[in-house]
């Protein structure tokens, strides 16, 4: 029996006690599902690969389930214990391939969507939370692009992956963006990104 988005999301919870990992790997999933949506008919026009809505959503949600407790080991102990308990091994093959460090090549259109939305996902949400409304609503394409410009902010995040990723899943990077944009609007409550609330 395939697992299911309730296990996916136990699983996370059992190993992440951080609530901002945790919206992070919710934003992914967000962003995934998203695209999965999106690429339904078109991907199996183009190459015949199936878009498995629920099975990308989890995979985000999975991505980094194992880094807060593993960070050294991330993400091989939890690709083990994904296959120690029976999950797809195209989601388990997907988690090993977001991580340059593997050298797993990208070849399906989960692997290269997981890439494209990991590193952006979590940028969109350091530039929503600088602003003053905390509203993903009021956060702009041009105003994400600006911010990639400077180094200093959310240094963290590793640029060269938020380009490759775009240009991966073959678009321009205003236009992936965008999509991100929409996407994590659509779930804006649980992903603590919909601003303080009007006094």
């Amino acid at each position: 029996m395939p697992n299911t988005r309730q296990e996916a999301w136990d699983l996370l919870c059992a190993h992440t006690d951080s609530d901002s990992l945790r919206r992070h790997c919710l934003g992914v999933a967000t962003a995934l599902e998203w695209y999965a949506d999106k690429l339904g008919a078109e991907a199996m026009d183009r190459n015949g690969e199936t878009v498995d809505r629920d099975l990308w959503w989890m995979t985000g949600i999975l991505h980094d389930f194992d880094y807060e407790k593993h960070p050294e080991a991330h993400p091989e102990w939890g690709m083990a214990l994904l296959e120690s308990e029976g999950w797809d091994p195209v989601l388990i093959r997907a988690i090993g391939s977001h991580n340059d460090r593997l050298q797993f090549s990208r070849d399906s259109l989960l692997e290269k969507h997981l890439y494209a939305c990991d590193e952006l996902s979590g940028f969109i949400s350091a530039v929503t939370y600088v602003r003053p409304s905390k509203s993903i609503h009021e956060v702009e394409v041009k105003s994400v692009t600006k911010k990639l410009k400077d180094k200093l902010f959310a240094a963290g995040v590793h640029r060269e992956e938020v380009y490759s990723g775009a240009e991966g899943i073959g678009l321009e990077l205003d236009a992936h963006i965008a999509n991100m944009l929409e996407a994590m609007r659509s779930n804006a409550v649980a992903l603590g990104l919909e601003g303080i609330p009007a006094r």
